[in-house]
């Protein structure tokens, strides 16, 4: 099996080593690839880095442009062409890895896309699948794919699409790798985390300072994820809180499930694999931002099923963390419905399912 991620935050990552490490449970052997690896490095940067910088930038604009009914059809249409005319120096390593395995599973719909162009290029047969990180699709998905896994059953027309392509749709849940440590740590009262996904988005300092404020939390930590800048301005400017041990400032971290278990309350942006693991480990969430597009679906999905607190303010954040810390029964009808939005056992799903799809199809090539 060749894993495909893209390298946007840390969720097509997450999905990728989650869907890794659940093969290997079975003793299948997966290749574990970002799409960096495959792409020449001027595309990564058109396709990746420009966005990674609106990001940061907090500009909203892409939103528009990714959510149009025209923007993949024509992208899609102008990659093939793009690679033709500037070149690719990956394309010898992209061949090697596609001749090399029997079935594609694509965490991005940019790594479905890729994966069909390499396979018809080198005209290869390959079976290719699609999981999904979020609580909505993408019409960037509109990519012919085998077998597409979704978070939960819903209308869409882009599941028309591919059903009307013959490709099984399954509401398997969004796999998440959360550690199986239960029992072994226990809610901290008082104990708040702060997390901005992969990048440390909508993290501030003044959102911090409020925080710190509230008498009702004990503990603050901060995960700012690969944004080095916010890590270091966050220990300079609350060096105070931090050796009073009131804050605790964090980098990347590659498991939070224990950090989860331990706090009272999460406060987070709204990323699907965020919401997932939180939601497995029955955290208390309260949605703090939301990136453009995929984001503020999963904010209204969740929304909607009265399994978060939404806040759009620094004060809102605020009076929502101290209604909820110590309000035992108001967290548990959050936890509750929370749980309903997600499957501990997605990953063994869609094991199975490649694997039976493979044993059926083996002999095609």
């Amino acid at each position: 099996m060749l894993i495909l991620y893209v390298e946007s935050g840390a969720g097509s990552r997450a999905l990728a080593l989650t869907m890794q490490q659940h093969l290997q449970r079975r003793g299948e052997s997966s290749t574990l690839v970002s799409l960096s690896d495959i792409l020449p490095s001027w595309l990564t940067r058109l396709l990746f880095d420009q966005y990674y910088d609106w990001c940061l930038e907090g500009k909203q604009h892409h939103s528009k442009l990714y959510g149009s009914r025209w923007f993949y059809p024509v992208l899609y249409k102008l990659l093939p062409c793009m690679l033709w005319f500037k070149g690719n120096d990956k394309q010898a390593i992209a061949k090697k890895l596609f001749s090399e395995h029997q079935q594609v599973l694509a965490c991005s719909y940019y790594g479905a896309f890729f994966a069909r162009y390499y396979c018809n290029k080198f005209s290869l047969k390959r079976s290719i699948h699609g999981v999904l990180g979020d609580y909505s699709i993408s019409s960037g998905w509109q990519t012919p794919v085998d077998n597409l896994f979704v978070s939960h059953a819903y209308n869409n027309s882009v599941f028309d699409w591919h059903r009307s392509r013959l490709a099984a749709v399954h509401a398997s849940g969004i796999p998440a790798l959360v550690s199986d440590t239960n029992n072994l740590y226990q809610v901290k009262r008082g104990q708040v985390m702060l997390c901005g996904g992969g990048w440390g988005l909508g993290i501030t300092a003044s959102i911090v300072s409020a925080l710190l404020g509230t008498h009702k939390v004990t503990r603050l930590q901060v995960v700012c994820g690969q944004n080095t800048a916010l890590f270091t301005q966050l220990t300079r400017e609350f060096s105070t809180y931090i050796d009073a041990q009131q804050l605790q400032v964090m980098g990347f971290v590659d498991d939070l499930s224990h950090l989860y278990q331990q706090a009272e309350i999460l406060i987070t942006k709204s990323g699907g694999i965020t919401l997932t693991e939180a939601s497995l480990t029955n955290t208390c969430m309260v949605i703090s931002s939301a990136l453009p597009g995929q984001e503020q679906h999963n904010r209204a999905v969740f929304k909607e099923a009265g399994a978060v607190a939404v806040c759009d303010s620094v004060e809102s954040l605020r009076d929502a963390v101290e209604q909820l810390l110590g309000n035992t029964q108001r967290k548990i009808t959050l936890t509750n419905n929370a749980a309903t939005l997600v499957r501990h056992d997605a990953p063994d799903y869609i094991c199975n399912v490649l694997l039976n799809y493979y044993q059926e199809n083996r002999h095609v090539d």
